[in-house]
């Protein structure tokens, strides 16, 4: 492959959707430059050329994957949020069919993250929690929270149940036989998350 073609511009992407892969893998001290550039078949001058420098590269791929994740979250899901078992049942159903592929890299590049306990995984979990309470703050508006639940924890208590699954994946799966981002475990899991949530958020336990 001619030089030219290696600085083509779809390098940038390949660039960014290699590092995503190796750094959830190794983790981002663990990836070289030559490693990025080989894996993504470009050059490593066009690494600095695009990003300025590795730590350039991991700010666009946090951003990459912020951008999917958020799109998990909130993509698939109307306006409104979900008042209805049934209607949270749609919504898990959307968004774990267009995410279902990809989700393995997303919970291995957000884990390997959130266990180095960096600014890396600071920023992100900040970032995450800021869904999470925005989704609060719509339930509470809409009078789906008790007078008596505490909104301080209680977006907390909704990522420890989403990020337990993250970080334990591979205890599961050996507990299991199989992920818990199993298409069929995905969308129990959700279901029992939400179950929990609501009976225990809800002012009134009446259609539940």
């Amino acid at each position: 492959m001619s030089q030219a073609q290696k600085d083509s511009p779809d390098g940038r992407e390949r660039l960014v959707r290699t590092a995503f892969v190796l750094f959830a893998e190794k983790g981002f001290d663990s990836v070289t430059v030559r490693d990025l550039a080989s894996a993504s078949n470009v050059s490593v001058g066009l690494i600095n050329h695009h990003f300025g420098s590795k730590d350039g590269l991991r700010e666009a791929v946090d951003e990459f994957f912020i951008a999917q994740f958020e799109d998990a979250i909130t993509g698939a899901a109307p306006q409104q949020t979900p008042s209805t078992p049934e209607d949270y049942a749609t919504v898990i159903d959307a968004w774990i069919a267009r995410h279902e592929a990809d989700w393995p890299t997303i919970v291995a590049y957000f884990r390997r993250a959130l266990l180095e306990e960096s600014d890396w995984g600071f920023s992100l979990f900040q970032r995450f929690y800021g869904f999470v309470q925005a989704t609060v703050n719509r339930m509470d508006a809409s009078g789906q929270l008790g007078p008596d639940v505490d909104r301080l924890w209680l977006p907390f208590l909704m990522m420890y149940l989403e990020l337990g699954t993250m970080v334990f994946d591979p205890y599961i799966k050996r507990v299991l036989g199989r992920s818990g981002y199993d298409r069929e475990l995905w969308q129990r899991r959700h279901r029992a998350y939400m179950a929990l949530i609501r009976r225990g958020a809800s002012p009134s336990r009446e259609g539940l």
